[in-house]
């Protein structure tokens, strides 16, 4: 067994009970790490890429990172595997807060479900036992009504992961909450986990794991906390501001999204009263970390007698300025509604986005929006519909299927700001070319981080910086983001931490914990290795090359940026950006990996 892992995965089939750990080989921990790329490892070795989400061979696979267990700063996060039911792709969410940590410690690396138990049920880990109790009286509560209902046989040691009423109902962006807030967000996750009739997983344990070579492990630590104390992003921006600190750069250059992506035109003094800034004075309590965090960028919030954590940046501008409404307390208290019911506030924002678009133009009624009107910049509106949407009441049962089966049932299917079906986030991809060839690459649809995090090098370079508007040379700049993000995945890094440290510090790091020499390139490896195999799954399940491209939005309308009117051209830019692309990731004409690739 490698040092560091505890070379065990937990199997668990809820439809017959049956619960078996069975051995994790070395090799599969060398290939693939942990996190990302074993949860993609485990997930192609037994599902057929065809297979329906919700079916009962349908798995959720469960990670934790290659540093899981170690005091790697900002490494507490865990992935969550499926083929998700809102874009049809394999996916791979990721969470932060403590619960991966405390997976590993109770003696597994990592957890596959399959089935559908009879009765709802939550799952019970620990280094001692492992269980299935029954909790249909708890079925239909949100998440912190679920803790409350578990009064008395929860310790301080357990963390709890949960779905709430959205992924009870099947709502298609429904979340994973870990610790009350933190979201496995992207996808669907929450969906599959109610399809099984899985409420939720909670782990304790304690187990404790020593480095390989302690001196090796402590020097790269060392490092690594220096270079975050000393980038300014990680040192002052994040600590202080958390991610809403985001909101006013992004706005600056012209990238923060404005009634579904028309534009990205925002009055300044009405983006004031949705910064960073403005979080920090009107409804900031306090501020709090993950584990072995030094950023600290979640922020508690009070908004009068509820409270809760966030918003972050993304929830502030989905749900915020691309909505037009432009009030942190609003959108705070929404956000509370969107952690309690488990709901992907990136998609419910885009959704709703096109919701309001719909109505402006006629497309639905005042019948449709229970007789609201749902234009852009109405108030008061957002905590009632989030709520709606996770028990699928009214306009909400329409929004729980997503923008683009909205849009195509509505027969405006070019106004769903999705791709392959994942609704975009706040970043507008006419504002950058980078940000376009990472939506339209991401494997799991319309995806900032898996789409490489463009605005690490096109806004955080540092000397690094590379111009956002450049065509020839952006497929190299994004595979090597992808290539370093997904280095994160597997590890179980935040990608916060990547405006600050890479694979040099991290090879470093897991080397001396796990006494394996590694080296970065050999981490870019596995990532590469797990991308390859995320695509392979992917093509397999009927997505091909013309899955990889932008909402016509982005094509045929134009928006100001830096006093230049911008849009992206189909063919000569994202066009050849793409061709590039494949060529570099060794897939063919059609985006198909290559046998040699493959091997």
């Amino acid at each position: 067994m490698i040092n560091g892992y505890n070379g065990r995965i937990l199997e668990v089939d809820l439809s017959s009970g049956a619960i078996k750990p069975r051995d994790l080989a070395d090799d599969v921990i060398k290939k693939y790490v942990g996190g990302r790329g074993l949860g993609v490892y485990l997930l192609t070795q037994t599902l057929a890429p065809q297979t329906d989400p919700f079916a009962e061979e349908s798995l959720l696979v469960i990670s934790s990172g290659g540093l899981g267990g170690s005091l790697t700063p900002s490494n507490a996060r865990f992935s969550v595997t499926f083929k998700s039911p809102l874009s049809q792709t394999m996916a791979s969410a990721n969470s932060g807060g403590a619960w991966g940590a405390v997976l590993k410690g109770s003696g597994y690396d990592a957890v596959v479900i399959k089935g559908i138990a009879a009765a709802p049920v939550y799952l019970k880990i620990s280094e001692t036992r492992v269980e299935l109790v029954e909790c249909a009286r708890l079925w239909g509560k949100t998440i912190p009504e679920f803790r409350d209902g578990l009064s008395g046989r929860l310790s301080k040691k357990d963390r709890v992961l949960a779905i709430g009423p959205a992924g009870e109902n099947k709502v298609l962006f429904a979340s994973m909450i870990n610790d009350s807030a933190h979201a496995v967000g992207r996808g669907g996750a929450g969906a599959v986990m109610g399809s099984k009739n899985l409420k939720a997983i909670i782990v304790t344990g304690g187990k404790k794991f020593q480095p390989a070579d302690k001196g090796l492990y402590e020097a790269g630590i060392q490092q690594a906390g220096k270079l975050i104390r000393n980038m300014p992003i990680t040192s002052k921006a994040l600590p202080e501001l958390g991610t809403a600190g985001l909101i006013k750069l992004i706005a600056d250059h012209d990238m923060l999204p404005h009634r579904n992506f028309k534009d990205t035109l925002h009055a300044p003094d009405r983006i004031e009263k949705i910064t960073g800034e403005y979080l920090r004075k009107k409804i900031l309590t306090s501020k709090k970390s993950c584990l072995n965090c030094p950023i600290a960028c979640s922020r508690k919030t009070r908004v009068g007698r509820k409270s809760g954590e966030g918003p972050e940046f993304e929830t502030i501008g989905m749900m915020g300025a691309n909505l037009e409404i432009y009030d942190i307390k609003e959108i705070a208290l929404a956000n509370y509604v969107c952690n309690e019911n488990g709901l992907d506030t990136i998609s419910l924002g885009n959704t709703l986005g096109l919701v309001m678009e719909l109505f402006e133009k006629g497309i639905i009624s005042r019948q449709d929006t229970g007789g609201i009107d749902l234009k852009f910049g109405t108030r008061g509106v957002l905590e009632k519909l989030a709520e709606k949407t996770a028990r699928r009441r009214d306009l909400g049962d329409l929004m729980a299927m997503g923008a683009q089966r909205l849009a195509r049932e509505k027969k405006a299917g070019p106004l769903a700001m999705t791709v392959k079906g994942l609704e975009l986030p706040a970043y507008d991809p006419r504002a950058s070319y980078l940000q376009a060839l990472g939506y339209a690459t991401s494997p799991r649809g319309g995806c900032h981080l898996q789409g490489g995090y463009a605005i690490n090098l096109g806004f955080f370079g540092g000397p690094r910086q590379v111009n956002r508007f450049l065509v020839d040379t952006t497929a190299g700049h994004l595979v090597n983001l992808q290539d370093s993000g997904c280095v994160g995945d597997i590890m179980g890094v935040c990608r916060f931490a990547f405006f600050s440290i890479n694979e040099f510090e991290l090879s470093r790091i897991y080397s001396g914990f796990t006494g394996i020499d590694v080296s970065p390139d050999e981490l870019k490896t596995a990532a590469k290795r797990t991308q390859n195999l995320e695509r392979d799954f992917n093509c397999r399940a009927g997505f091909s090359k013309q899955d990889d491209t932008l909402p016509d939005r982005f094509f045929e309308e134009e928006i100001e940026v830096d006093r230049q009117m911008r849009s992206i051209d189909k063919t000569e830019q994202l066009g050849r950006m793409i061709e590039k692309f494949y060529e570099i990731r060794g897939w063919d004409e059609q985006g198909v990996p290559l046998a040699n690739t493959l091997k």
